[in-house]
């Protein structure tokens, strides 16, 4: 499914489960170093060293979180401190645009895992980052938010590298290119 107009390519990293999918995005984020080779990032034809590299990148991933003692918009606040958005959006914008409009001053401890989800993949598609990584971004989304997480790519992540990684058929219909890695075999 090709839901861009300029020509932004979504880079798909398919494999089971222990194939190294999200051991690929850890080094690709400058979080892991890689055991063999290297890893050289250049943005805009400049290098970028890799303890630097996190400050161009917004992650999202099952072991990642919001931190649960906060409200909505102190998250908003605290997340803009260290990733200012593409945009100069208030927060009230931001709640309308995760439809979570209400829950401004709920602790996110009660929220569901589905909402904590879309509230991180909103916070990191919406990042001044041009490379956006997600590992199983739809994992915790119903339907109807796997539809918004579609429409926030669309709306969003133009000119940026993006990098889905995952095994579910909904996640990687959304990307041009498909790198499969193998599964591990058994010993």
């Amino acid at each position: 499914m090709d839901i861009y107009a300029d020509n932004t390519k979504i880079k798909g990293i398919a494999g089971g489960n222990g194939s190294g999918k999200s051991t690929l995005l850890h080094m690709l984020s400058g979080y892991v170093s890689p055991t063999l080779g290297e890893i050289a990032w250049t943005i805009n034809d400049v290098p970028v060293k890799a303890e630097r590299i996190f400050q161009h990148i917004s992650w999202v991933g099952p072991y990642t979180g919001v931190v649960n003692e906060f409200h909505l918009r102190e998250m908003f606040a605290f997340h803009q401190k260290f990733k200012p958005l593409q945009a100069a959006m208030t927060f009230a914008q931001f709640e309308e645009l995760i439809q979570l409009k209400g829950h401004a001053d709920k602790p996110l401890t009660f929220f569901s895992s589905g909402m904590k989800q879309k509230i991180q993949l909103a916070l990191a598609i919406l990042s001044a980052t041009p490379i956006l990584l997600l590992d199983e971004p739809t994992a915790f989304l119903d339907q109807q938010a796997r539809q918004w997480f579609t429409d926030m790519l669309s709306n969003y992540a133009a000119g940026r590298v993006v990098v889905i990684a995952s095994n579910d058929p909904f996640d990687l219909s959304l990307c041009q290119e498909i790198i499969t890695l193998p599964s591990p075999t058994s010993t």
